[in-house]
């Protein structure tokens, strides 16, 4: 797998999520692989900067290494409602024992450029509109300050 194109085609930040879902894969005795919860939180503790992290995570489900099992969206306040992730190549306990490899489905360095530039360019469409409603109320607020 560390020889692939796909594992070669990974950003570091992207193999930062890896990373961060290996580590709580570990710490439910690998046996919550498929219903693994990280939050933006912990993934900036981990050392990804917020903007890149849903980036980095599209990178890793389009080279086929992690599988979103549950969308979570924007938490207000103390409701939280965090996504939950497969690791597509890991052996596990239970239910989600054996590893599917997604990421060999892509063999060269073409594929795996096309699969990143593509998941660069999907945009989750709640994310944008959220985005664009705090840059309009921004922009709001400077012109009533001026």
């Amino acid at each position: 797998m560390r020889e692939s194109a796909a594992w070669l085609a990974l950003t570091f930040n992207a193999r930062r999520v890896l990373d961060r879902l290996e580590l709580e894969h570990m710490a439910h005795g690998a046996e919550a692989n498929g219903s693994l919860i990280c939050t933006y939180e912990q993934f900036k503790a981990a050392g990804l900067r917020g903007p890149s992290i849903a980036q980095a995570i599209h990178e890793c489900e389009a080279l086929g290494f992690v599988e979103v099992t549950k969308r979570g969206s924007p938490s207000l306040s103390r409701y939280r409602n965090p996504s939950t992730y497969r690791l597509t190549y890991i052996f596990g306990r239970g239910r989600n024992s054996a590893p599917t490899d997604e990421w060999r489905q892509i063999k060269t360095a073409e594929q795996a450029l096309a699969a990143v530039t593509m998941a660069r360019a999907a945009k989750s469409a709640p994310h944008v509109r959220r985005a664009q409603a705090v840059a309009d109320a921004r922009a709001r607020q400077k012109a009533v300050a001026a």
